[in-house]
């Protein structure tokens, strides 16, 4: 359990066969990489072939992977049996097309002993991140039906904005990776949010300087894989989302921000407090363009939720219509 709860999103796995199956075809290898997503769960019933044969909850703990990077193709996953004794037939063939590209284990040096759950060290996965092999793409399922818990997602601190980016929980930004993508028209389900957009130039650059400005003023400044930018000095705080605008598209972005400023002050921030027993004087939420904006009408309307809208100006924050914390930074 302490091993599992120390898992975060945007942990890499890697994720390697071994011989000791139930199949006679399973061969060890290194058979891709998975990137640790969102959702940690707990189920309350038996899910994997072993589980299911022996009717027992031998695993429980869940670690959701958002993205799954394999050496080898695989047929469309929604045509896929579940993979229980019933199925075993299509199981095996599947375990074949899996292995035809394995990366043996014999070609990673230092490549721990074969467990269910051990770290690699920094040249392990080195070694394997850099491989020329195709990488397939495969986005994660989930396991929806037998989960009884979730487990919370944490504010952490970061101290630039390239840190931020390791709750992207996906590996397509890194330029060693990207070159070696093979995509498949059911490869991706593109995901409902606005994390893969840390990597974007100009979000990056906003978050970045705004790290700096907060740091700079004594503030903490946190993230976690929804919130942008959390900062507070124990008695004024800032929930800062930050969008990557045009005018053409300002209203589509704004409104993606008030939902998303709106929720996580009800849900992360208020955990956060309660568990930090904080109580802070002044409380402000902001939404931060990469581009001034000229929807007055618009800002208005944001202002009148008590919804701060700025840019980042010469290495302060300035406001765009109505002064809601930003002089008091």
């Amino acid at each position: 359990m302490a091993r599992w709860q120390g898992i975060r999103t945007g942990d890499v796995f890697f994720i390697h066969s071994t011989k000791a199956s139930a199949f006679p075809n399973a061969k060890s290898g290194i058979i891709g990489i998975g990137v640790v997503g969102f959702n940690f769960s707990i189920k309350n019933e038996p899910l994997w072939h072993y589980e299911v044969s022996n009717n027992v909850n031998r695993w429980p703990l869940l670690i959701p992977l958002t993205e799954l990077y394999l050496f080898g193709e695989v047929p469309n996953p929604l045509s896929w049996e579940s993979p229980v004794p019933t199925n075993d037939a299509q199981t095996s063939h599947l375990i074949d097309q899996l292995l035809e590209s394995r990366v043996p284990i014999s070609q990673i040096h230092g490549f721990p002993p074969m467990g269910s759950f051990s770290s690699v060290s920094d040249d392990v996965a080195k070694q394997i991140l850099t491989l020329e092999q195709p990488l397939h793409v495969y986005s994660g399922h989930s396991t929806r039906g037998v989960v009884s818990e979730n487990r919370p997602s944490d504010l952490s601190e970061v101290l630039n904005a390239t840190e931020t980016l390791r709750s992207a929980a996906s590996l397509r930004f890194l330029d060693s990776i990207k070159k070696r993508l093979i995509l498949k028209p059911y490869s991706l389900v593109v995901r409902d949010n606005d994390i893969l957009a840390r990597a974007e130039t100009s979000h990056h650059s906003v978050l970045d300087q705004l790290i700096t400005i907060f740091r700079a003023k004594g503030y903490d400044t946190l993230s976690n894989e929804f919130v942008d930018l959390f900062a507070h000095d124990g008695n004024r705080s800032f929930l800062i989302e930050v969008k990557s605008t045009e005018n053409r598209n300002f209203r589509v972005q704004a409104r993606k921000g008030i939902a998303q400023l709106l929720e996580y002050d009800y849900f992360d921030i208020s955990k956060f407090k309660k568990e930090r027993n904080l109580d802070f004087k002044d409380q402000y939420r902001i939404l931060v363009t990469s581009k001034e904006p000229r929807d007055e009408k618009y800002i208005d309307f944001m202002n009148s939720l008590d919804l701060g809208v700025g840019v980042v100006d010469k290495g302060s924050l300035k406001p765009i219509g109505t002064d809601l914390g930003f002089s008091v930074i």
